[in-house]
């Protein structure tokens, strides 16, 4: 005899060995104990859930006479009659099953409905199954809708299909319908556990459990999964087998590719990556994996005892869910389910699972990423202590001291408080190594002979430390540098007439970041004191370093007359249409004759070709080479664009007081009380078109 699958051989015969659909049994148990019983039915579901057994134990529950030959309607068929016998063995001829999938037509339904008027050969019922009854034609189910309504008393229909959204109302209202339900890993992991020991199968749980994963809720795709694992493995069905077959990655690789990202480590995350392809696995399945990895461990931070003992992965998992905090676990996890999806989107799969790793690396949240002592070299200027006020002095202070303290300019910004602890300038900030324990705060796996950034750190403000010497003379406690004179505009360009700025609401304006969204304690110990003085404690007054001996060359801020010379010069300058932004957007940050230091809101208008062609119509406008250079800063909005804004709303305004001036409109106006807006008014073109800036 030929090997029978397990999903056949395995196939329930009866209702109590009917698995995961208690609700369809409880229902149709009792309607045929009662003998209340509907005429057509309809079975929604996923693949394998058991629609077309359900169709069979019903049709043999219909037809059973019994082990005798004398009974009746039963929700147990006795399984010995010859109709239970034929309808298990594909072989009655009152049962009817039909595939509308192949025989979807007008022609194939009238047939069938041709043959429905006669009655069963040797059956109690003449039973009709249609499987994935979606797929009919509109004609089909028309030509059905009559029939299926008032069928002859010895003639029932079971439709079933995936999609029943697909089925038309009309015969949806005629059937009595039930929806099976997806079967959980569980359920079908201790089934597959049932039959291995029937059929004298090793096996391992864990094998079983990845099987019933990869089922999907389908028992019979579970079973043909368990066919191929028994083969593959010959006879011993083993987790590493299990994972070779389906192509899924050991879940000690993602364990290490998740420490690695708690210990912030590129390398190691890179070299996983590799891994992964050098054994020809999937990266969409890895993220997949990582994503199910990132659950369980989100689920263990709130409910510990989720994981159990008998889990190989279970230590592990416990230590990175004390490791990570839950944002962290929660972003990383939005990462994933979102890098599964870009992965169509990448240049090939490996670009987009790392790119997603990177995306983990880089945007940890920012919140408890405080340290709790922070080095000496950084200091939050919100813990320094206030500066002692000079004016109630206990003791005698030094001659030289009480000058510095009387001769201080009482005009000057009040600077703020300095701390006893010295503080680094921004550009020294900058030179010194990221050191990840310091931002986060958390421990982390440090390997042997890595050296740390916080001695670097202790060093310089070690250097810092140092008093610096007192002025020799209280006037210059304080010195004044004099700025250099700014160079004027060509004479034709700078007599241009002044353009009145427009007043922008900073408030209503959608473009203004607001600064309460981001915690203060996470930026204002990254940022360098506003006012660089030391504090002196022997004194009791702030004391300015000594002014630098070699003056370096500044950029002079654009005055009122330099910004309307620049729009008027701006306007002259047209280049392409891939440029001209940058032109509309640059706002004139300082100009010494030579260099101009222009600003955009946006980094793609720092481009280098476009700085160079501005710079070329600049020397045709001015008359001589200019050295331009482009950063980006948050708009002032004194550039073109404001300009032009400003001009087309002056445009608006002038049309809204010529119409105003006629009769009708402002009859229409007092009528529907209405005030219209400049803002609110469409221009129009020659051609009929709405103008725009």
């Amino acid at each position: 005899m030929s090997y029978q699958v397990l999903a056949r051989k395995w196939r329930p015969h009866d209702f109590s060995s009917l698995l995961g659909q208690d609700h369809v049994v409880r229902a149709l148990t009792h309607a045929l104990t009662e003998n209340r019983l509907h005429h057509a039915y309809l079975f929604t579901g996923t693949r394998g859930v058991g629609k077309t057994t359900i169709s069979r134990i019903l049709a043999k529950c219909l037809n059973c006479v019994g082990p005798d030959g004398k009974g009746g309607i039963t929700a147990e068929p006795c399984g010995v009659c010859e109709a239970c016998r034929a309808i298990d063995e594909d072989r009655f001829v009152d049962y009817i099953e039909m595939d509308a999938a192949s025989t979807r037509g007008i022609d194939d339904m009238v047939s069938l409905l041709e043959r429905a008027k006669y009655v069963p050969t040797n059956a109690r019922f003449k039973v009709y199954m249609i499987d994935e009854v979606h797929q009919l034609t509109s004609a089909a189910f028309n030509a059905m809708l009559k029939t299926l309504e008032e069928p002859p008393e010895y003639v029932k229909f079971i439709l079933a299909t995936t999609d029943p959204q697909k089925v038309p109302v009309t015969v949806l209202s005629r059937c009595l319908q039930f929806n099976l339900k997806s079967l959980s890993p569980q359920l079908i992991s201790s089934h597959m556990a049932e039959l291995l020991e029937k059929e004298q199968i090793s096996f391992e749980k864990p094998a079983l459990r990845m099987l019933a994963s990869g089922a999907r809720g389908s028992m019979r795709d579970g079973l043909s999964l368990l066919d191929q694992a028994i083969a593959y493995s010959a006879g011993n069905v083993t987790l590493e087998s299990v994972r070779e077959m389906l192509g899924t990655i050991d879940s000690t690789t993602l364990i290490r590719l998740l420490g690695a990202l708690a210990n912030h480590e590129p390398k190691e995350i890179m070299k996983v990556a590799d891994e992964i392809g050098a054994r020809s696995l999937s990266y969409t399945q890895a993220m997949k994996d990582l994503a199910v990895l990132l659950h369980r461990i989100a689920m263990a931070q709130q409910l510990p005892e989720i994981l159990t003992d008998e889990e190989p992965d279970a230590p592990e998992l416990r230590q990175l869910a004390s490791v990570f905090s839950p944002d962290e676990v929660q972003l990383f996890y939005q990462i994933a389910i979102h890098g599964r999806n870009d992965m169509a989107l990448a240049p090939d799969e490996y670009a987009g699972f790392t790119m997603a790793l990177l995306r983990m690396l880089a945007f940890a949240p920012l919140e408890g990423k405080m340290p709790k002592s922070l080095p000496a070299a950084v200091t939050h200027k919100e813990e320094a202590p206030a500066l002692p006020k000079t004016e109630p002095a206990k003791t005698e202070l030094p001659a030289q001291q009480k000058a510095q303290s009387v001769d201080t300019q009482p005009k000057a910004p009040e600077a703020p408080a300095a701390s006893a602890k010295p503080v680094l300038s921004t550009q020294e900030l900058e030179g010194i190594p990221w050191d990840h324990s310091i931002a986060t705060g958390k421990p982390v796996f440090v390997p042997q002979g890595s050296e740390s950034a916080v001695p670097n750190l202790k060093k310089k403000a070690a250097e810092k430390s140092k008093p610096a010497a007192a002025a020799p003379a209280a006037k210059e406690v304080n010195p004044q540098p004099k700025a250099p004179e700014a160079e004027p505009f060509p004479p034709e360009i700078a007599a241009a007439p002044a353009i009145p700025s427009i007043d922008m609401p900073d408030d209503d304006a959608p473009w203004v970041p607001e600064t309460d969204s981001v915690p203060p304690d996470d930026l204002d110990w990254m940022a360098p004191p506003a006012w660089p003085e030391e504090y002196s404690e022997e004194a009791g007054v702030s004391v300015l370093p000594p002014a630098p001996q070699e003056k370096q060359k500044e950029y002079i801020p654009a005055e009122p007359v330099q910004m309307n010379a620049w729009l008027e010069a701006a306007e002259k300058i047209h280049l392409d249409p891939a440029s001209q932004p940058l032109v509309t957007s640059a706002e004139l940050e300082s100009f010494d004759g030579q260099n101009m230091k222009l600003t955009v809101d946006l980094e793609k208008l720092t481009a280098h070709d476009m700085v160079a062609k501005l710079a070329a119509e600049l020397k045709k406008v001015l008359g001589s080479d200019v050295l331009v250079t482009v950063t980006t800063a948050p708009s002032k909005y004194q550039n073109l664009r404001t300009l032009y804004a400003q001009r087309f709303l002056a445009e608006k305004q002038k049309k809204l007081s010529e119409l105003k001036k006629d009769k009708r409109i402002l009859s229409f106006m007092k009528v529907f009380n209405v005030e219209p807006k400049a803002e609110d008014l469409d221009l129009l073109d020659k051609e009929g078109k709405v103008r725009t800036i």
